[in-house]
């Protein structure tokens, strides 16, 4: 069971907008890694540079494996030039597409997909959870079963109204000891 990791590249956002303080975010980093190494075989990222990744990368060296990472392989707008360095710290695979496919299907890589933070990339890959749940399940049932985990610690608000409403299994936490007991709960879900 893997999960994926969605979050805010710009680590400030965290004690700018959120509840984190700026000293607290190496524990944060920490605490998170041991918590989804306890759950997850491997975890799921874009191998750009933010939070995700190092949590990413603090969960590969308690796993002792490289975290898996989705790029842009086929993108000729934006490229990939800025995140070429950050690929011998990963498992790579190609998402066969450009930024735009890569945002869309990087949420339907896992059933569980752990949010760190509001950012205009993860609202994007975000909402694509409603077309997995909503389309997707027609082709692979299981995409129904995705779980989006907000870490309200992390936001200064929550999702409107009408995300919420289009988006089944979206779950906010207040802190790891809620989100460990929100996936102990739906283990089954996201296998």
């Amino acid at each position: 069971m893997d999960a994926v990791i969605i979050g805010v590249s710009d680590r400030s956002s965290l004690w700018r907008h959120g509840k984190i303080k700026e000293r607290a975010y190496p524990k944060l980093v920490s605490s998170y890694a041991k918590l989804l190494a306890s759950f997850f075989d491997n975890v799921i990222v874009t191998p750009d540079d933010g939070v995700y990744t190092d949590i990413a990368l603090e969960f590969g060296k308690l796993k002792g494996k490289k975290p898996i990472a989705y790029y842009p392989d086929k993108d000729i707008y934006y490229g990939i030039e800025h995140i070429r360095q950050n690929f011998p710290k990963y498992e790579l695979r190609p998402i066969d597409g450009d930024w735009y496919k890569l945002n869309a299907d990087l949420t339907k890589q896992a059933l569980a997909v752990i949010c760190i933070g509001f950012s205009p990339g993860v609202l994007i890959e975000g909402a694509f959870i409603k077309y997995h749940q909503k389309y997707g399940g027609f082709k692979n049932p299981k995409l129904k079963n995705i779980h989006w985990f907000i870490d309200e610690r992390c936001i200064d608000r929550k999702l409107p109204k009408s995300f919420e409403e289009q988006i089944s299994n979206l779950f906010y936490y207040k802190n790891l000891k809620q989100l460990k007991e929100l996936i102990e709960k739906r283990k089954e879900a996201l296998e």
